[in-house]
């Protein structure tokens, strides 16, 4: 979303810019980008967040620890870009409440205004912190993303059917329970009845999988398209596009009750956040029954127009300016 919303603003006659350390990008940029002076590494681009004054109107980060390290220098031109709640990447209990630390500070005692991408991470921020939040909900192109039957990836499914994943390292998107939700399908990812695709990045998996990495929009439709099922088994979620990119390409999704704005057995299958032998019923049930996957698949085209790109800019742009007055 910070692609979308920084080529918006440019497109609307705003200078916006893209700091970052790496100029390597599969997404469309129409914006300028520069990069970190002398950084490599985060290490590099942490000491610049430290020191370095920024000579912008407004700067939107979207980690909170970015927020505090920006903090330094250009406290009065922040805005938190919250894409979700960042506690949620870590496990070990130190750095969990290092980070609640870290949003209480930021929030409540520098009250650096928030925007958040769905209703219920800005409920989250304004009890749990007090903050200055206003919410712009996550929205999709649906002239990107629609029922899109390649050939290409046709032929590569063959006649098995396809369970598709996301592939992050990261604990929040809970990759470790779909591997463990995967291996019971073992025997048949083994004789070819299920073949498992991967898009993101390159983890190790015990069964046979067909990575494709990092992949363009045009790419991820026809492959969402010619998917059976999305496991999605995540553990905290901001408003996740992937699951509304398949839901408008026709894949049907199974996940777990961290995504908020899907109805269980209506739009998809959920179930309760690391119940493993709940989310094997519910991937055997797509897998094993095409009319119940049809059902879902109708009414999730019906929630993915709730979900409007073109309006998601045009509010982040007016909360944006707001905010900026209001600083």
């Amino acid at each position: 979303m910070v692609v979308e919303y920084a080529n918006h603003l440019t497109s609307q006659g705003h200078d916006a810019v893209i700091l970052t350390n790496i100029v390597d990008t599969i997404f469309d940029v129409r914006t300028r980008i520069e990069k970190i002076s002398g950084s490599t590494t985060k290490t590099g681009t942490i000491i610049n967040a430290l020191f370095k004054k920024r000579d912008y109107d407004v700067i939107v980060a979207d980690i909170i620890m970015m927020n505090f390290f920006l903090s330094f220098r250009n406290r009065k031109k922040l805005l938190c870009f919250a894409q979700d709640y960042d506690e949620s990447y870590y496990k070990g209990f130190f750095m969990k409440m290092l980070i609640r630390a870290v949003y209480f500070y930021c929030l409540r005692i520098l009250k650096i205004p928030v925007i958040a991408v769905s209703d219920e991470l800005g409920e989250l921020l304004r009890k749990r912190f007090n903050a200055d939040v206003s919410v712009v909900r996550n929205g999709i192109d649906t002239d990107v993303f629609y029922p899109d039957r390649d050939e290409k990836y046709r032929s590569l499914k063959s006649n098995s059917k396809v369970i598709l994943v996301f592939a992050r390292s990261d604990y929040r998107k809970g990759f470790d329970i779909a591997i463990q939700v995967l291996s019971n399908f073992r025997n048949d990812i083994d004789n070819g009845n299920i073949s498992v695709w991967a898009i993101g990045e390159d983890i190790d998996v015990p069964f046979k999988i067909r990575k494709f990495g990092f992949v363009p929009p045009d790419e991820l439709r026809r492959i969402l398209s010619c998917s059976d099922v999305l496991l999605y088994p995540s553990r905290h979620e901001g408003l996740p596009l992937f699951v509304l990119e398949a839901m408008a390409c026709g894949c049907p999704v199974v996940t777990t009750k961290a995504v908020k704005f899907v109805k269980n057995h209506t739009d998809a299958l959920q179930s309760k956040v690391e119940d493993v032998k709940s989310l094997v019923d519910l991937v055997a049930t797509l897998i094993n029954n095409e009319n119940i996957g049809s059902k879902i698949m109708q009414e999730a085209f019906e929630t993915v127009k709730r979900f409007n790109i073109k309006h998601s800019m045009n509010m982040f742009e007016n909360d944006l300016s707001t905010k900026t007055e209001k600083n």
